[in-house]
């Protein structure tokens, strides 16, 4: 729709409805994808936390390829969010940990409030515990 307010409604309810049936809304990610570039941050944002709860482990380096160039454009507020979808990416696919700790390597090297990089640190700390491969 070229209406904001639609965009978000349906953006909103695909993210909660991802958060307890992702495999009932991944076949809306082609959909969810182009929503990425949307003008406003606040739909993007949701499109990227659903795609990271509906993605496949095939599309996990593509995900972070698009958040990276996306992460410089939203908030502090924004990016927390975007990193708790990431944890939870993370953990559910163990063998993309290696992208996923560059990209959060990444993301501590950029600039942030003390939230944010606490978010990222607590993500690295809590792959370490429960990925083993990790503390390598």
């Amino acid at each position: 729709s070229p209406k904001v307010p639609i965009r978000f409604a349906a953006v909103r309810t695909l993210n909660r409805v991802a958060s307890v049936y992702p495999i009932v809304v991944s076949s809306c990610n082609v959909d969810l994808e182009s929503l990425i570039a949307d003008p406003n941050r606040t739909i993007a944002t949701l499109a990227i936390t659903t795609l990271l709860n509906t993605g496949s482990e095939s599309s996990v380096d593509r995900l972070m390829k698009q958040i990276s160039s996306f992460m410089g454009e939203i908030s502090d507020e924004f990016k927390i969010v975007v990193v708790q979808a990431i944890r939870a990416l993370a953990l559910k696919f163990p063998a993309k940990q290696y992208t996923v700790l560059s990209f959060l390597a990444q993301c501590l090297r950029d600039d942030g409030s003390f939230d944010y990089k606490n978010e990222i640190v607590q993500t690295i700390l809590i792959m370490i515990d429960k990925l083993p491969n990790v503390k390598e």
